[in-house]
């Protein structure tokens, strides 16, 4: 039986989310970013003599669907559920097991990804870190969120001052960033983008094409390293398996590969 969980059901789905920790940080940190995750995001659970044996997410900021279930008939059950619900659909990110079920499911109903990336999960042992921080990366604020909307939108070659949308600028959570500044602008970042009680999950790297090979990447990356190790988390992260130079810098910083992940990207 698949139902929809609500707010009452907080602790079942952080139960279930906690049963495979590494494989559901965005569900888990869902409810570490934000007081009231059910307002933007629709959670089902797919159960069998009262026991939940799945779980699926659509994240409605991002609208991205997640799915976490060993069955390819739980898998389908969600993804049946999400298209009947006319869900607009951007994303499918998950790991390669959970992910490739999901997107064949899709294409049963005609809805076909324009792009599929493979991606690696890396770790980062702590014995393992070298680290490259100066003391010049700084914990982002408030203030920052337009300074890094302008480097977000510098890399994805749109106008650096053009309009954003309120929902797009919620998206940040500025205290989660680590930025590296010249002359005011964030010419590097880089971001905590999945959080629970073990691992904090680093995404948003990036560097101005301006101020790119200079070692910027590794340094603010470092600076989340060493703030999170010092909270007792484990730090992973995801790198596309064509991104040599990237490889290259986190290989150097430490970390080591230990999964297989899928992000598809739909129209």
């Amino acid at each position: 039986m698949l139902r929809e969980l609500t707010a009452a059901d907080r602790q079942l789905i952080l139960d279930f989310a906690y049963q495979r920790e590494i494989e559901n940080m965005f569900v888990i940190g869902s409810f570490e970013f934000s007081d009231n995750p059910f307002e933007f995001n629709t959670y089902l659970g797919y159960f069998e003599n009262g026991t939940m044996l799945g779980l699926g997410v659509y994240f409605g900021r991002w609208s991205d669907i997640t799915l976490n279930a060993e069955s390819t008939t739980v898998i389908n059950a969600f993804v049946d559920e999400f298209v009947k619900q006319n869900r607009p659909l951007k994303y499918v990110v998950a790991f390669r097991r959970h992910a490739l079920p999901t997107i064949e499911r899709l294409k049963h109903h005609g809805i076909v990804p324009a792009k599929i990336t493979e991606q690696t999960l890396y770790q980062l042992p702590p014995e393992k870190f070298h680290d490259c921080s100066t003391g010049a990366e700084v914990q982002g604020t408030a203030d920052d969120i337009d300074a890094i909307i302008r480097l977000g939108n510098i890399m994805e070659g749109r106008e650096a001052d053009q309009e954003v949308p309120a929902h797009e600028r919620a998206r940040i959570s500025p205290h989660y960033e680590w930025l590296l500044k010249q002359e005011g602008e964030v010419i590097a970042k880089a971001n905590i983008h999945g959080i629970s009680k073990h691992y904090a999950q680093i995404g948003g790297v990036m560097t101005h094409p301006d101020h790119q090979n200079k070692g910027y990447a590794k340094q603010t990356v470092s600076a989340i390293c060493k703030y999170w190790f010092a909270r007792e988390k484990q730090l992973t992260l995801f790198v596309n398996n064509d991104n040599l130079p990237a490889i290259r810098a986190y290989t150097r910083l430490g970390f080591e590969p230990i999964d297989e992940y899928i992000h598809a990207e739909y129209a």
